[in-house]
């Protein structure tokens, strides 16, 4: 079916979303040749289509001036415009109907996500998104896994960075999920292991957010996503429950020592559990390589199936005020955000309730430029055969360093056009990518993800 767009931007008038549509500009002055067909003759990009979507004409109509404004030298075509509200069955066909890949802005996703998961599925429209609710991500998965592979479709979640995990860095509330970077750097570090013949046995997961004078700021979106996850963890243990994929075996090796509290590491030092979505997707991934769904029909992997591993997420934290300053936010969050009145009254008043850091006013451009994020993976595994269930310590280890820009509104939009872009070339060529509703590390495993986010900043890299 011959489809208008290449790429459609849904929520475009959205902070995200907006972000996006930056980027798309800003990425054709820096690196056109990401926008050549596949049959274009040179790198202009002028034959990349794309369209953004939203339910104000004018507020999408002054999202192209400020962008024409600040690029108007970009090799991208002026984007079409799609008048689509969340909530309308017939507008959302009418827009997936048109386009071969859409990335969708639009939050919280679980209240509004599975519209346009469906119109996707039932309109053959690849899709990407950036949530970071692992509840909406399963549920997703369980319900319409079987119609996407049959209607040959790609439903690809958390292809960035969102909310729903509670953080605190210099003495302030950051609420942020890193799922490609983590996700992917899971499998780039288990590849290491493959290609020496050894076994990964555990990966443990540090992030650590670098902030400037200018200190951050989060958009309303991002906090109200937060808190209803928070309030949707009975609701993910039962989608769990309902799942017919065969359970992650028991590991061999050594258990990993999950820390459930404060914990001083000695190499890296204060840190607490990472409790959302980093481990949700990469617990999904590992599910999704077990059950072989991640191969296409046409193509036979050259590469062994990612084995699974023991893996735990940590927040660090820079001090031991900041350890207090968490332990006390952190209590008061999770009890207001587990009762129906106190989800109201968090999202009444994000300010006093984050620490400032969550408003209804967007990031300055101060705070956007001094933020960046590090990923510390720290794996260990085994170059010799194990026998089942001997607890033998492991003899090789393996730190991958996974950085970037600040997470939600410049690394956001880069890492999900990338997915999206890849999923478009990827399907006029090699035919890599499975059909299916997955994760980062299952959609993109046989793909040069890692290569292209490496070209826009998001950087993987081996550490001693």
């Amino acid at each position: 079916m011959n489809k208008a767009f290449d790429i459609t931007v849904f929520g475009a008038t959205g902070l995200t979303g907006k972000n996006i549509v930056k980027h798309i500009y800003e990425l054709s002055l820096n690196k056109p040749e990401f926008y050549k067909a596949a049959n274009a003759p040179d790198n202009s990009g002028a034959s990349f289509r794309w369209a953004i979507a939203g339910r104000n004409k004018h507020g999408l109509e002054q999202v192209i001036e400020e962008m024409e404004q600040l690029f108007p030298n970009a090799s991208v075509s002026r984007p079409s415009i799609l008048i689509v509200n969340v909530t309308q069955r017939e507008q959302l066909n009418d827009m997936t109907r048109q386009t071969k890949v859409l990335i969708n802005a639009v939050g919280p996703f679980r209240f509004m996500g599975e519209y346009v998961v469906r119109a996707c599925v039932e309109n053959g429209c690849h899709y990407v998104d950036v949530t970071g609710e692992p509840e909406f991500v399963e549920r997703m998965q369980r319900t319409y896994q079987d119609k996407a592979k049959a209607n040959k479709v790609t439903i690809v979640h958390s292809c960035g960075f969102d909310s729903n995990a509670k953080l605190i860095q210099t003495s302030i509330w950051l609420f942020s999920c890193t799922q490609v970077p983590t996700d992917i750097g899971v499998l780039y570090t288990k590849s290491l292991y493959t290609k020496h013949g050894w076994k990964p046995n555990q990966i443990e997961m540090f992030l650590k957010i670098h902030t400037g004078p200018a200190g951050l700021r989060g958009g309303f979106a991002t906090f109200e996503s937060a808190v209803h996850g928070f309030g949707s963890a009975k609701l993910l243990k039962e989608i769990r429950k309902a799942s017919v994929m065969k359970p992650l075996p028991h590991p061999d090796g050594q258990k990993l020592v999950f820390h459930k509290g404060v914990h001083y590491d000695k190499e890296f030092g204060y840190h607490v559990p990472f409790f959302f979505a980093d481990p949700s997707i990469v617990r999904l991934s590992q599910q999704i390589f077990y059950n072989n769904l991640a191969f296409t029909d046409s193509h036979k992997s050259q590469n062994a199936v990612p084995p699974p591993v023991q893996f735990a997420a940590y927040l660090l934290l820079p001090s031991l005020w900041a350890v207090i300053l968490f332990t006390v936010f952190g209590y008061i969050f999770s009890f207001l955000a587990s009762r129906p009145w106190g989800r109201n009254l968090l999202l009444k008043n994000p300010e006093f309730f984050s620490y400032g850091i969550f408003s209804r006013n967007h990031p300055t451009k101060n705070q956007l430029e001094q933020t960046s994020f590090e990923i510390i993976l720290r794996s260990k595994g085994y170059d010799h055969s194990l026998t089942p269930k001997y607890n033998v310590p492991p003899n090789r280890s393996f730190k991958v360093v996974v950085r970037g820009p600040e997470l939600g509104y410049v690394a956001t939009p880069r890492i999900v056009l990338q997915c999206a872009l890849t999923i478009l070339y990827n399907q006029k060529s090699e035919n890599t990518i499975p059909n299916g509703v997955l994760t980062p590390a299952t959609a993109f495993w046989q793909t040069d993800l890692i290569d292209r986010l490496r070209q826009v900043g998001i950087t993987y890299d081996i550490s001693i």
